[in-house]
């Protein structure tokens, strides 16, 4: 006698679509929740490798080794404390920083002899050791300039053709300011102690907006003081004139 072997019923296997279409509804939104707090913590851990890089390298070669005398035009960046309407009025603060095209430089060999680009080698050389990945500088444009929603991050890695926006501020003393990394898609700013995460489409870097947009952007609330302090478009040259950076 044969073996009849029964089949799914066309009522079972629509009950089974039914269940199986439920139990997606439900998981769905949670699993797409778990895997952008994976990419956001992702993207932290690495702006947080670059911070950490930054900071050791440049403690490594001039507050140990005291060579600061290399370091002295590095310091060209003005940071405004306040907003005052008469920009000769505003209190500022030198800093450094670097960018994009400084690693660019970097990579490129590009060197104008300066004191600032002997910082940057040093910034540049630290990242490439610490990352093993390649990370692509493109044309060395100034991310700094893509700071509006319809000048964005996104704009920026089409434009640039590269992979990566990165903006690091740097104190006298070698600790990292403001860190902005813009990688697959989240805008990572490191301020005030923290970590913010930006995951709109429209991100986009600072610039010289006050550094309260870095909160109200990603949708959070800014300390007051960061109300008063944004980077200036301009840098003082050696001979102490103001010229442009980006």
């Amino acid at each position: 006698m044969k073996k009849v072997i029964k089949g799914f019923t066309l009522v079972e296997m629509v009950v089974v679509i039914a269940i199986i279409g439920i139990l997606a509804g439900i998981l769905a939104p949670s699993l797409t929740g778990y895997v952008q707090r994976a990419r956001v913590a992702v993207a932290i851990a690495d702006a947080q490798t670059i911070k950490t890089s930054v900071e050791a390298s440049l403690t490594s070669r001039f507050a140990i080794n005291q060579n600061g005398s290399e370091t002295a035009g590095a310091f060209n960046k003005i940071l405004y404390l306040d907003q005052s309407k008469n920009r000769a009025d505003r209190e500022t603060e030198i800093v450094g920083a670097f960018t994009n095209k400084s690693w660019y430089n970097y990579k490129k060999k590009i060197n104008g002899g300066g004191a600032s680009q002997v910082v940057d080698t040093v910034i540049a050389k630290g990242l490439d050791e610490t990352f093993s990945e390649k990370w692509t500088t493109g044309t060395g444009a100034n991310p700094l300039g893509y700071s509006r929603e319809s000048k964005n991050c996104v704009d920026y890695l089409k434009d640039q053709k590269t992979n990566f926006g990165l903006i690091v501020v740097y104190n006298r003393d070698f600790s990292v300011r403001m860190l902005q990394l813009y990688r697959k898609g989240i805008l990572v700013t490191y301020i005030n102690d923290e970590y913010i995460a930006n995951t709109n489409k429209n991100a986009h870097f600072v610039g010289t907006n006050t550094w309260s947009t870095i909160y109200t952007d990603a949708g959070n609330q800014s300390n007051e003081e960061l109300y008063k302090i944004s980077l200036s478009d301009r840098q003082v040259g050696s001979d102490g004139r103001e010229g442009g950076w980006y």
